[in-house]
């Protein structure tokens, strides 16, 4: 850009914080090195060390820069102080929104009414229970992933208000499985008339093996695995419309799935691939071929998982005019590694 940019003070940070653990804070821009003496990088989301305490012995600040996520750390007086969030630009406020919400991996088993004889879809589970209990084998997998959620019921009113990408059933409801992977309280859980049971479920004899292992790009987020069904409907809840192919590895091995009509919708800007950006939330599955040569997606390996996270963790940082020092006009800002 061909002015400077209106690099961040006091102005911007709230008085007399101290402490800084699991707060963002404003750095100095003599902190920085010249090259990324920018507003946008001085921003950083302190997330342990003594020196995020003013009475520990030590000045080390762990953490993680906003606008792009490199881990690092500088010492206690590298900082101007604790932002004033009600300051920031709409972008950091997106993204330390994304950074803190809380996180869970959960997958969703819905009954498939071709196997359901004994009509337990939409039962209570007493009614169930006296039919003969939860029977794993008439479910199919409809969704597997991370969700920003902090608890169960939680995931209920998510699974009824705004679907997680690559959502392929109807809105969670009674006699549906949730597995919740990870977290304080893991198993499977019976969505109750009331709340959940918990219930031994064998995943095992599901329909689940058809799932696609895929990698979900969120405008401002991290990319994150999730499991979909290998179905059109599921791909088109990625990316919120037509799926639109764009191949960006030289041996074809994955390709990307974005909404055809991103441009049309005005979808946020959300990464770089080649000279292209992709607006909207997109998703990167593998390609290969089938016995008759036709192309079919597969499922990436956990070692293309790792590489294509890798590759598009950053997301792209877009300020407007009003935050950058000037007129000029607007143009995209790659996240830019300090390493």
């Amino acid at each position: 850009m061909s002015e400077e940019y209106k690099l961040l003070d006091k102005s911007k940070c709230i008085a007399d914080d101290k402490e800084y653990a699991g707060k963002l804070l404003v750095l100095k821009p003599s902190s920085l090195k010249e090259e990324f003496r920018r507003p946008y990088f001085q921003y950083f989301y302190a997330q342990s060390g003594f020196g995020c305490f003013p009475d520990k012995l030590g000045g080390k600040v762990f953490g993680k820069f906003l606008a792009d996520g490199e881990e690092c750390h500088f010492r206690r007086s590298d900082f101007l102080g604790t932002a004033d969030t009600g300051k920031l630009p709409s972008w950091a406020k997106k993204r330390l929104e994304a950074l803190i919400a809380p996180k869970m991996r959960i997958r969703v088993f819905q009954i498939d009414d071709s196997l359901d004889r004994n009509k337990h879809k939409f039962m209570s589970y007493d009614h169930v229970m006296k039919k003969g209990g939860v029977d794993p084998h008439i479910y199919r997998q409809v969704y597997g992933g991370e969700v920003n959620c902090k608890d169960i019921e939680s995931v209920f009113a998510l699974c009824n208000t705004a679907h997680p990408p690559g959502y392929c059933g109807h809105s969670l409801s009674v006699s549906d499985v949730v597995q919740i992977c990870d977290g304080d309280a893991p198993g499977f859980y019976y969505c109750d008339s009331v709340g959940f049971k918990e219930v031994p479920f064998d995943i095992e004899r599901t329909d689940h093996m058809e799932m696609l292992h895929v990698l979900i790009v969120e405008n401002g987020k991290e990319p994150y695995e999730a499991e979909i069904r290998d179905e059109l409907e599921a791909k088109q809840s990625v990316v919120g419309g037509l799926i639109e192919p764009v191949y960006f590895t030289d041996s074809n091995e994955a390709l990307i799935y974005c909404d055809e009509e991103f441009l049309l919708k005005d979808s946020e800007p959300n990464r770089k691939v080649g000279d292209l950006v992709i607006h909207g939330t997109f998703m990167v599955v593998g390609n290969a071929e089938n016995v008759h040569g036709e192309g079919i997606e597969v499922s990436l390996t956990d070692e293309q998982l790792d590489d294509y996270y890798e590759m598009f963790r950053v997301p792209l940082v877009y300020l407007t005019n009003a935050e950058i020092a000037g007129e000029q006009a607007e143009e995209p800002d790659e996240g830019i590694s300090q390493t």
